[in-house]
């Protein structure tokens, strides 16, 4: 099933376009250029970056599509050795599904972060980092995912039983209370 939630995530999106030298290049990601986990449960961990960014402003755009509504949890980070130097990467804005993602920063790195973003089921869901790279940039990002709890049939059935318990059990009090007063 993840796999062919791969697949459809990748039907979703445009071909990864790499524009070196762009004052604003944007490029797209698909669910394959991440590592994908599955877990117990439905869960996921994902991990996904860049590195080898060309001088310059960027946005690179994430879609991916998992089969169950839930919620996730992720965050980008970068390192520089030197402000300002090659290598150093300032992240602008990451934003995941319309959440913008807060953290902190120093000169020389930066780590951002959200907390409990809901994901809808078989619907296109996107990360979209910004940023300026000052030649060989780089970022890594991980994610964590969460399916909502639905309840199983059985579980059904006895919530629906114990409703028709506690009626019968009501109406059967009223009935003795009406008898004790007649």
């Amino acid at each position: 099933m993840l796999r062919q939630t791969i697949a459809l995530a990748s039907a979703f999106t445009a071909p990864v376009s790499l524009m070196p030298g762009a004052a604003q290049a944007q490029s797209h990601f698909t669910a394959a250029d991440m590592t994908i986990t599955p877990g117990p449960g439905g869960s996921v961990s994902t991990a996904f970056g860049q590195t080898g960014i060309v001088a310059g402003m960027f946005e690179h755009v994430y879609q991916f599509v998992l089969p169950t509504n839930g919620l996730a949890s992720g965050s980008v980070s970068t390192r520089a050795a030197i402000f300002e130097g090659t290598g150093d990467l300032d992240l602008i804005s990451v934003v995941f599904n319309g959440i913008p993602l807060g953290g902190r920063t120093d000169p020389r790195n930066e780590a951002v972060f959200a907390d409990l973003v809901p994901v809808t089921a078989d619907a296109v869901n996107r990360i979209v980092i910004s940023g300026l790279s000052r030649g060989n940039g780089a970022y890594a990002g991980q994610g964590s995912f969460a399916p909502l709890a639905v309840p199983e049939p059985a579980a059904w059935a006895m919530l629906i039983g114990g409703f028709g318990f506690a009626g019968l059990s009501l109406r059967r009090h009223r009935a003795q209370r009406r008898a004790a007063l007649a």
